[in-house]
C-alpha cells in the first residue's frame, strides 16, 4: 500500500503533462465539437499531425506548431479497423511529418538519389537537341 500513492501521483503527473499543451488541447476541443469520436495527435519537433475519425471519414491534418497554419490536409474514407474507435491518443516523436528536403510537390527533388527524374531530363535534352538541329537548318538556308 505504501507504493500506491506515489505511483498514482507519478502517473497523474505524467498524464497531465501529456495533456497540458494548449495547442493540442484546442485541437481536441475543436474536433470533438465537430463530432469526431477518435482523435490521434502526434507531436513532432515543429509540427503536429492529427488523425481524426467521424463515422466512416478520416481527417488528417499537419499543423505548423509555431504559427498554427495548416501545412497539409486530407480527407478520406476511414479503414474498417478505424471505424468505431473512440477516445484521444497523444504521442510525441523526435522528428517532423513533412520533409522539406524532398520537395516533389514543388517539382523539385533536392535529394541526391537518381530516381525517375533522369527520364524527364532526357526528354528535355532531346527537345533541346531538336531545337539545335532546326537552328542549324536555318543557318544553312542563309
Amino acid at each position: 500500500m505504501k507504493y500506491t500513492l506515489p505511483l498514482a501521483t507519478a502517473f497523474a503527473v505524467w498524464m497531465g503533462a501529456a495533456h497540458a499543451d494548449d495547442f493540442t488541447d484546442q485541437i481536441v476541443i475543436n474536433l470533438k465539437e465537430l463530432g469526431y469520436d477518435y482523435i490521434e495527435i502526434k507531436n513532432g519537433l515543429t509540427q503536429v499531425k492529427v488523425e481524426a475519425i467521424r463515422g466512416n471519414q478520416k481527417l488528417e491534418v499537419i499543423y505548423d506548431r509555431a504559427t498554427g497554419h495548416i501545412l497539409e490536409r486530407e480527407m478520406e474514407r476511414a479503414d474498417d479497423d478505424d471505424i468505431g474507435q473512440r477516445g484521444v491518443d497523444i504521442s510525441t516523436r523526435n522528428r517532423d511529418f513533412l520533409d522539406d528536403d524532398d520537395d516533389d510537390d514543388d517539382g523539385r527533388d533536392d535529394d541526391d538519389d537518381d530516381d525517375d527524374d533522369d527520364d524527364d531530363d532526357d526528354d528535355y535534352d532531346d527537345d533541346d537537341d531538336h531545337d539545335d538541329d532546326e537552328d542549324d537548318d536555318d543557318s544553312d538556308d542563309d
